[in-house]
């Protein structure tokens, strides 16, 4: 089964940085920012995505699955000063 899904963000010269972290095997990680999938693919223990200024704001979520269980965490995401 996947563990506790982690998102956290960080701000530097007008981008940020979102990361997502999970614990399982063969995690096949998804990023939603307001619905629509900006990336997707294998996860080994975390993901980064960069963001840039104009298209980084709203809700953004990393979804995590794998042939057990899912896990999904949302957070929102404002433009970095």
């Amino acid at each position: 089964p996947i563990g506790s899904v982690e998102v956290s963000i960080s701000c530097s010269s007008n981008q940020s940085s979102v990361s997502c972290s999970s614990e399982g095997d063969q995690i096949i990680y998804n990023w939603t920012l307001n619905g629509e999938i900006l990336e997707q693919g294998p996860m080994v223990r975390n993901t980064t995505i960069q963001l840039n200024e104009t298209s980084a704001i709203g809700n953004i979520s990393c979804s995590v699955k794998n042939h057990v269980s899912y896990g999904e965490k949302t957070i929102s995401v404002e433009p970095c000063h």
